[in-house]
């Protein structure tokens, strides 16, 4: 028989065994739980990670596709485009020959035609030649045969062309050979032209009334108010305006301006009538500023800003 100390030991070492037993089963059954949840936790997120790296490789794959093609397309593009230019620029300049060619070829057409039909009708202009030749012959006869009569001179109407002409104004010539003359005293004594045997009694200043037809009719240019066609300067107004050198302005003559195809351009469209004025071969010489004094009221500041300022872009 075990005695009560012994029956207590063996009690107290089971009650030990059984602790620990049971200590290492729930041991064990926690852990294999924790584990199961912590495998179930680990496959999601694996999986998770495997889809987002996917997608990524994905999109990074497709990304780079479209570049590549794109870099490729845009190439391809650029040479057609070229290729385009070079064809476009060819059939361009073939064009622009082509037309150039016909223009050129209309417009020398056109330049024939107008010579063709381009005659000048000098007749009238002839016949008033005559007239005024046959007045001074007439008056130089009367002259010899002591007669006094007065020279009529027919105006002569310039042709209508584009060429600038200047008037040509006949004027006699004296001739003193012709003047008939008597001998008094052994001197020879000019015979007056208008009277033949004047009376004692008559003054100087008759025979100045009448003047010799052989001397040129001296004209007042100051009394002539119809050098030209007025221009219309009513909304013109009056700036200042920059010298340049090298042009032309109304320091110019007359005469220097219609020199120049563009610059007597200029004068006729603003002075329009000047050149055909019966009296201006007596200003032709004279500068458009000289002009302004003597007839001021025509050569306006008006007009003389418009002709400056057309006038400054003609150069010399």
């Amino acid at each position: 028989m075990l005695s009560r100390v012994e029956k207590y030991k063996k009690t107290r070492t089971l009650k030990k065994i059984t602790i620990i037993s049971g200590v290492l089963f729930l041991s064990i059954s926690l852990g294999s739980g924790v584990k199961t949840a912590l495998a179930d936790q680990d496959i999601q997120g694996l999986l998770t990670n495997w889809f987002n790296n996917k997608k990524e490789e994905s999109v990074q794959e497709i990304d780079g596709a479209v570049a590549l093609e794109t870099d490729r397309l845009m190439k391809s593009l650029e040479v057609d485009l070229q290729e385009e230019m070079k064809t476009a620029q060819s059939e361009l300049a073939n064009f622009t020959a082509s037309q150039k060619q016909t223009r050129i070829t209309a417009l020398q057409e056109y330049a024939n035609n107008l010579k063709v039909g381009m005659k000048i009708d000098n007749s009238e202009q002839e016949a008033a030649v005559l007239a005024n030749l046959d007045a001074i012959i007439n008056q130089a006869k009367a002259q010899m045969d002591g007669q006094a009569t007065e020279l009529k001179l027919v105006p002569i109407p310039n042709p209508e062309v584009p060429i600038a002409q200047e008037p040509v104004i006949p004027t006699p010539t004296p001739n003193p050979e012709a003047t008939p003359a008597t001998e008094k005293g052994g001197s020879v004594e000019s015979a007056p032209i208008t009277e033949v045997n004047p009376e004692p009694n008559q003054s100087t200043e008759s025979k100045s009334e009448a003047p010799s037809a052989l001397e040129p009719v001296e004209i007042d240019i100051y009394s002539i108010t119809d050098w030209f066609a007025m221009p219309n300067v009513q909304n013109v107004t009056i700036e200042e305006l920059p010298k340049v050198s090298g042009t032309f302005s109304t320091e110019c003559t007359f005469s220097d301006i219609m020199m120049n195809p563009k610059a007597h351009e200029v004068m006729n469209s603003i002075l329009r009538g000047i050149e055909n004025h019966p009296q201006f071969n007596l200003i032709q010489y004279k500068t458009i500023d000289e002009m302004s004094r003597i007839a001021p009221s025509l050569f306006n500041e008006k007009v003389l800003f418009l002709l400056n300022k057309s006038l400054s872009k003609v150069t010399i």
